[in-house]
């Protein structure tokens, strides 16, 4: 188990109460009020706190109102770079979201990331949201959209921490894994000097040991020389807080992969050489 209920409240409640006091600074006092003139749901509430109160009013009957301004924050967002709407949605929505982020309390992954993948996937969805294709049910929606989402990344997260390459996939990247002589490659550096060699690297993925996303990982930064966050860019395309979300989950990835690999580099190297 990742963590009991206090720790997410606390930490993720935390996260959440801090959007709040960002949503509610007075330097966010004049985009609301500009926004009061372009939507209809927002004229009766003088400020973005009268907004968060009557969106935690859950009687049946203010519905149509939470509708309502539900659907004027998003579209504010979808409008503006503002911060203020990013923030307030995800107040406004904090309930949502930290009985959502309750149910993943058995996930693997790292505590943090379930927190940010379940904001930032909330607010991925919210800002993709076809305010034009569906006019009701937005909350509804909002809803089992990121949860959906959320489940689907976590899937795929726990697919590929199973799945390894064949030594067919691996010849198709590396059609010559033997170590390269200093004749073949007098000026190849090592990968980190505090960590492995590329040939003990090449090892490794030999062994066909590594789980797909640490081999895709090692590939693009490792073998390729990818930058890190340029290729957390190319496997988002865009979306600037689901890239940095990505981003730091790689490189912790990388950091306990870089570990891994140079204890299999000190095991490799006390091993009598097979003649190969």
């Amino acid at each position: 188990m990742v963590g009991g209920p206090s720790s997410v409240s606390d930490f993720f409640g935390h996260l959440l109460g801090l959007l709040r006091v960002e949503a509610l600074s007075p330097r966010h006092h004049a985009v609301f009020a500009a926004a009061r003139t372009r939507r209809p749901a927002f004229a009766r509430h003088a400020t973005l706190d009268s907004v968060l109160s009557a969106m935690a009013d859950a009687r049946e009957e203010t519905y149509p109102e939470r509708e309502a301004l539900t659907r004027a924050l998003v579209a504010e967002m979808q409008a503006s770079s503002s911060p203020a709407w990013t923030a307030g949605l995800a107040a406004a929505y904090a309930p949502m979201l930290r009985r959502l982020r309750r149910r993943l309390l058995g996930s693997a992954v790292p505590r943090e990331d379930l927190d940010q993948l379940v904001l930032a996937t909330f607010l991925s969805v919210a800002r993709a949201f076809p305010l034009s294709r569906w006019g009701d049910w937005t909350a509804v929606r909002l809803r089992q959209q990121t949860a959906r989402e959320v489940f689907r990344h976590l899937r795929k997260e726990r697919a590929e921490q199973h799945e390894t390459y064949t030594q067919a996939q691996l010849a198709e990247w590396l059609p010559d894994t033997r170590h390269a002589t200093p004749v073949e490659s007098p000026r190849r550096p090592s990968v980190r000097r505090s960590f492995v060699k590329r040939d003990a690297v090449l090892v490794h993925l030999a062994r066909a040991t590594l789980p797909h996303s640490d081999v895709e990982v090692l590939m693009a930064t490792v073998v390729r020389r990818e930058k890190l966050r340029a290729y957390a860019s190319r496997l988002v395309e865009g979306d600037t807080t689901e890239v940095e979300r990505v981003y730091q989950r790689l490189k912790r990835q990388r950091t306990r992969l870089m570990q891994r690999l140079r204890t299999q580099a000190v095991d490799t190297a006390a091993q009598p050489s097979s003649g190969c």
